[in-house]
């Protein structure tokens, strides 16, 4: 064993530090901080790397709280209690900047910049929009310019050492093998920019129309801009040490800092939320089709492993790495649905709609009839009481 790894060490394959001694004295930038990976993510920096010098959070103001405000309400969750109980003083090296990923240049004000520029060390790159359905203008604005606005940035970074950009798994989903390496992206993504930028000004109507014939083969805006990224950062990547991680649906943590946190009911969690509350009875699916989970603290190590990695590559192609199952600890959405059961029958929710009970079919009729019966009517009725009280239908 000790041979193996003496050989393991010289031919390059183990770090030569540990994740804290690389984080020692290094500050950090990240965006999408206040999403439900990037909490977990910087939950992690706060608590294992005890020597870490600022981590900087970009936050725009919002629904009338400053980002100073945004930032305590953002700590102000459960996934932090073991960082105010053993490391508190982890919590005064975070310091919040003003930006907006939305908006050109990231809305940064120089003084802002400059400080960024002569610091940072390590930038973890996660804002994104994970709408399926965002308007085109808007999913290149916040998904594509924002990251080449902070490569920008980034190539101001003195300092710096590793550029992570969070993707997804799911930004090639026409191929059906997928490997830890960029895929050709429908066209050149400057020209695409550029395009976007300049009709989703000029004449939105027209980009609407255009929008099926620019996404090429994606499904999506999300899976398109995602991609579009990717070779944004790949064009830096001759400036800049750079890599990419692309996690594939993120589930609750799994036992850091304690099984089951998350924040929010996208993807597959609205689904079992529904089902378990009695609301959702059907679904047009196969019992038998592996979906690919992966939990929010496993995906968030390999990030920061990452960037430790890139640290050691330096310049050169990105380094991609997948967060995702593969072929490992394979779920099918029926096994996952018998879980979902399982669990409701273990712990109840207190305020069910109807027994919880839901079925998978891939029989298109069968579904349709389900729907109408289980979905529609009750809806209807619902619906036709509330408005009968004087409340508003839901």
């Amino acid at each position: 064993m000790a041979e193996e790894q003496a050989r393991s060490e010289a031919e390059g394959d183990v770090l030569p530090w540990t994740v804290a001694e690389f984080y020692r004295g290094q500050s950090v930038l990240l965006t999408g901080g206040s999403g439900f990976v990037g909490r977990v993510l910087l939950e992690k920096l706060l608590f294992y790397c005890p020597d870490i010098d600022t981590v900087y959070v970009l936050l725009r103001p919002r629904k009338g709280l400053s980002v100073q405000e945004r930032l305590h309400k953002l700590l102000d969750v459960p996934l932090f209690d073991r960082v105010r109980a053993q490391r508190p003083e982890a919590l005064e090296r975070l310091q919040v900047v003003e930006a907006d990923t939305a908006q050109p240049g990231l809305a940064l004000a120089e003084a802002d910049a400059r400080v960024l520029a002569e610091r940072v060390s390590v930038v973890f790159h996660l804002a994104a929009s994970v709408r399926f359905d965002d308007p085109l203008i808007k999913a290149v604005r916040t998904n594509a310019c924002a990251t080449r606005d902070l490569l920008e940035l980034a190539t101001r970074m003195t300092k710096l050492k590793a550029f992570v950009h969070v993707s997804t798994t799911f930004c090639n989903e026409r191929q059906r093998e997928f490997e830890e390496k960029l895929y050709p992206v429908a066209g050149d993504w400057r020209s695409i920019l550029a395009l976007v930028e300049a009709q989703g000004q000029n004449d939105p109507v027209a980009l609407r129309a255009l929008t099926t014939k620019i996404l090429g083969p994606h499904c999506n805006t999300y899976t398109f801009t995602k991609n579009l990224a990717e070779h944004i950062v790949d064009h830096y990547s001759d400036r800049l040490p750079v890599g990419i991680v692309r996690p594939s649906v993120v589930l609750p943590t799994d036992i850091d800092p304690f099984p089951g946190w998350i924040d929010n009911f996208n993807g597959p969690m609205a689904m079992m939320m529904g089902a378990g509350k009695g609301v959702v009875h059907t679904f047009y699916n196969d019992n038998d089709r592996y979906i690919d989970y992966i939990p929010c603290d496993i995906a968030v190590k390999g990030i920061v492993l990452c960037s430790c990695e890139v640290a050691r590559k330096g310049l050169g192609p990105p380094l991609v790495y997948h967060a995702a199952q593969g072929d490992m600890h394979r779920i099918t959405q029926g096994r996952l649905n018998k879980i979902a059961h399982e669990a409701c029958a273990e712990m109840p929710f207190s305020d069910t709609l109807y027994h919880p009970c839901c079925n998978l079919t891939r029989n298109r009729l069968l579904f349709l009839v389900q729907f109408f019966f289980f979905h529609l009517v009750p809806a209807v009725i619902v619906d036709a009481l509330l408005s009968a009280t004087g409340r508003k239908p839901m």
